[in-house]
């Protein structure tokens, strides 16, 4: 047997046996069950519960990122198909349980495929203990975070983005303080925890990452007919550097076309032994959503990464577990490639997206990077770009809820290159 059809066997038995074993469970549709906290330890495994996601995403290129090792654009395909399955416990005085499996395997390829679906994975996936009380929740284990440039990068792709720590939080999505500390991180191309990197994935560079500390407030303030809403993040990357991040949005709900402004500010700098070299980065931004009919956002984003001579990438921020994966919080941002690794410079973006009928949801995006002129020395491929996209979604009902589909096609323009990088994403996703 060939390893690829090893790997599928493996996931598809891995898969059925936890179905079966959890299913084989004396699951219950008692009252009990659907009460908050069961009463027993015995109903904690009766009323729990199985869900998951199965996926399947197909992603096509040409002139891939511009340029290769050797100076030629080259096309990459790869459509590959997993997903995940968890088995929840009910929760019995405040605790839940979650332990899952996941894995994908890699259905057909181009003449370059795509590395984060060209492995065939299997193994342990989500598996931690949650303990809730009112509004304080501690969750140790493998589990889906939210921090910023530490979030759930996998939305759209077939395996979840996991991290292996402690997350304690009080309050609610506006109102919170929240401590984490990250051993261990899988991105969705794994199937195993590492204490390395996303540039340690790239072989850009040879860091190692013993944990993560981070620490974060956030409050909303009700002011009549406005709000304003706040967060603040302190996260220290072991050894490497410090990343602080400040955001507030001030929205109008009584004002036409609903406005909310938004500015954010990020800064880092390199502590300890310094893995990343002399880290020193700066970012501010500024950002505008409108609400030109009930169903239509119009956003507007500005992003300036100052320039800082013999600095990490001139003054970019680093970020080990969102490069070349997510631009996240920033507010301009171009979708195929990562604001912090552009550069710095002047980044822009506008949007607008709707619901479209009961089950469809599209959008289209436009962005713009004016990179600093001293930065363009360094490489050919760092140059002024542009970026049009497209995307839509479509939600199924009725005997097919949980189904959906999902597509991004859009094309990068690099200055002095005379190709287009043009890009599609299509992904079919069932939850259950």
């Amino acid at each position: 047997m060939s390893n690829i059809r090893l790997k599928k066997a493996l996931l598809l038995c891995g898969i059925s046996s936890l179905c079966s074993s959890v299913f084989a469970l004396p699951l219950s549709s008692d009252d009990a069950c659907k009460a908050t906290n069961v009463s027993d330890f015995s109903q904690m495994l009766s009323c729990g519960t199985v869900e998951g996601s199965l996926r399947l995403a197909s992603y096509s290129t040409n002139n891939a990122y511009f340029l290769d090792q050797i100076g030629i654009g080259r096309s990459e395909d790869t459509t590959t198909a997993g997903g995940y399955v968890n088995y929840k416990t009910a929760r019995y005085n405040g605790f839940q349980a979650v332990i899952g499996v996941e894995g994908q395997n890699r259905l057909s390829h181009g003449s370059h495929s795509v590395s984060e679906l060209s492995d065939g994975t299997f193994g342990i996936g989500e598996a931690y203990l949650n303990w809730t009380q009112d509004k304080f929740s501690v969750t140790v284990g493998n589990q889906r975070l939210d921090l910023p440039f530490m979030g759930d990068y996998s939305n759209y792709r077939v395996q979840p983005w996991l991290y292996q720590g402690v997350d304690m939080k009080y309050g609610d999505a506006d109102n919170f303080v929240r401590a984490t500390y990250i051993n261990k991180y899988k991105s969705y191309g794994d199937d195993s925890f590492t204490h390395r990197d996303r540039y340690n994935d790239d072989s850009t560079l040879d860091t190692h990452l013993d944990h993560v500390t981070s620490f974060g407030l956030g409050k909303k303030f009700n002011l009549n007919d406005k709000y304003l809403k706040t967060q603040a993040w302190v996260e220290s990357y072991e050894d490497s550097f410090n990343l602080y991040y400040g955001e507030a949005n001030l929205g109008f709900n009584k004002v036409k076309w609903n406005p909310e402004v938004s500015v954010q500010a990020a800064y880092a700098n390199d502590i300890g032994d310094a893995q990343f070299g002399k880290v020193d980065s700066t970012s501010l931004g500024a950002q505008l959503k409108l609400k030109p009919t009930d169903k239509l956002t119009w956003r507007i984003g500005y992003d300036h990464v100052f320039k800082k001579n013999n600095a990490w990438g001139l003054g970019s921020l680093p970020t080990p577990y969102a490069h070349n994966t997510s631009s996240d919080p920033y507010f301009a941002q171009p979708f195929f490639t990562s604001t912090q690794d552009l550069g710095p410079g002047d980044f822009y973006t506008t949007e607008l997206s709707s619901p479209f009928g009961q089950n469809a949801f599209v959008g289209t995006r436009l962005s713009y990077v004016a990179v600093n002129d001293s930065y363009k020395k360094l490489s050919s491929l760092n140059n002024d770009m542009y970026e049009v996209m497209f995307y839509g979604f479509y939600n199924f009902t009725g005997s097919l809820k949980g189904l959906s589909l999902s597509e991004f096609v859009g094309f990068q323009k690099l200055q002095g290159d005379a190709n287009l990088f043009l890009q599609n994403r299509f992904g079919i996703t069932y939850n259950f």
